[in-house]
């Protein structure tokens, strides 16, 4: 707890200048969570989680010119002790003994080496693994559901260098064997991680408020309402009645003037909600897709509920509701597949990606925060970029692991510990 709170001291916060939305859950009215599956891990379903913190600095890759602003050099035991912070995070064990005689012999100039050598086995793989899982809230299995299909993913995009991306836009499932598999929605596309019964199920509420939710949160690190020129806002007339409304006078159904979600003032967020939300249109509380999905709400059912075992569209016209295409930050898709190319595409994704990197092996939460430097992510991002524009999960840990300030910080907060 203490090392958390040494590095948020040492970050200047970001504000994302907005309060979150509230939202719907299927237990009940809880904002902030999504519902629990049935039996064992992947019943954790609910909130990505929020916060992170680093540092600001330069690159610790000695083959980058070493240090930055002419700080000594690392002793060994700075490099061990770093390296022995973060590795149990990163590869799942501690230094061993040959890693030990290198950085005795070498110092600072094998840090990146190591770490480098490290996103090269499977203990990288199970790392990154238990990384998605978390954030996910999608493990083991219960009532005939896979909830491993997520890590599963996230283990063979770690070890065979394929780009981070991959998790949302991969056409297919893998087992535990590691075979390529259909994955088990019964959905005609597919998108990584999204279509999975492990996503769906423990994110299922009314109006699929929590699936949406979830999905922005750790894939794009933003909450509702967003700026509009990330997100564009649905025009009125496109949403029921109930989301038209941005005050008390202007709020005519009865469930929002008692207290449904945000209340009476719907339209700020659900403008933005809608649109991601129409995503899941299709898919049941069961995670199956449905080709009769309407969108409709369900006569003398709960708000947000349409027909057998699905959830109600923002959408007012029957056509639209029951229709997949939608909007995402600004382009028009025609499905949740389509979606996932457009939010991997965006600058946004790269971002998020390195602030859940870089708070993981800090036991801070990831996703939304207001506690990194937007200046530390905007330049980690520009590096991981500059070495590929679809990078993969290794090259976004070497970026961030091995730069001189991460290093740095994290040292003074475990000196400060002592």
């Amino acid at each position: 707890m203490k090392q958390t709170i040494v590095i948020a001291a040492m970050t200047a916060g970001m504000s994302l200048g907005v309060a979150g939305c509230n939202q719907d859950s299927e237990d009940g009215f809880d904002p902030l969570g999504a519902p629990a599956a049935d039996g064992g891990d992947a019943a954790d379903g609910g909130d990505a989680a929020d916060g992170g913190d680093a540092a600001d600095g330069g690159d610790a890759d000695g083959g980058d010119g070493g240090s930055a602003g002419g700080q000594d050099a690392l002793t060994p035991q700075q490099v061990r002790t770093y390296l022995s912070r973060i590795a149990p995070y990163l590869v799942g064990r501690s230094l061993t003994y040959e890693e030990g005689v290198l950085i005795d012999a070498q110092g600072e100039a094998v840090l990146y080496d190591i770490v480098e050598g490290w996103t090269g086995t499977p203990g990288f793989g199970d790392a990154i693994r238990y990384l998605i899982q978390t954030e996910l809230h999608a493990s083991g299995s219960a009532g005939g559901v896979d909830f491993e299909l997520p890590g599963n993913l996230a283990y063979e995009v770690a070890t065979q260098d394929l780009p981070w991306s991959t998790i949302l836009t991969a056409d297919y499932c893998v087992d535990e064997l590691g075979a390529h598999i259909e994955c088990d929605t019964g959905s005609p596309y597919t998108a990584g991680v999204l279509t999975t019964k492990a996503y769906l199920i423990p994110n299922k509420g009314r109006f699929n408020l929590s699936r949406a939710k979830l999905m922005l949160e750790v894939f794009a690190c933003r909450i509702y309402p967003m700026e509009h020129e990330v997100q564009p806002p649905l025009e009125k007339d496109a949403l029921i009645p109930m989301f038209q409304a941005e005050n008390a006078s202007e709020q005519t159904v009865e469930e929002a003037q008692g207290g449904f979600g945000n209340g009476q003032g719907c339209y700020t967020c659900h403008s933005q909600f809608g649109a991601h939300a129409q995503l899941f249109v299709r898919f049941d509380q069961d995670g199956n897709w449905r080709s009769d999905a309407t969108g409709v709400q369900a006569v003398d059912d709960e708000l947000g509920r349409s027909f057998d075992g699905l959830y109600a569209s923002h959408f007012d016209d029957p056509l639209a509701s029951a229709n997949e295409q939608t909007q995402v930050f600004g382009q028009t898709v025609a499905n949740l597949a389509e979606a996932a190319e457009v939010i991997t595409d965006n600058r946004l994704f790269r971002e998020c990606t390195v602030k859940n990197v870089l708070t993981h092996p800090f036991g801070l939460a990831a996703g939304v925060s207001d506690d990194v430097e937007e200046d530390l992510i905007g330049r980690l991002t520009d590096e991981v970029e500059a070495v590929s524009p679809d990078a993969t999960i290794a090259e976004y840990v070497l970026e961030i692991f091995t730069d001189d300030q991460v290093v740095r910080t994290t040292l003074a907060g475990l000196e400060d510990e002592q």
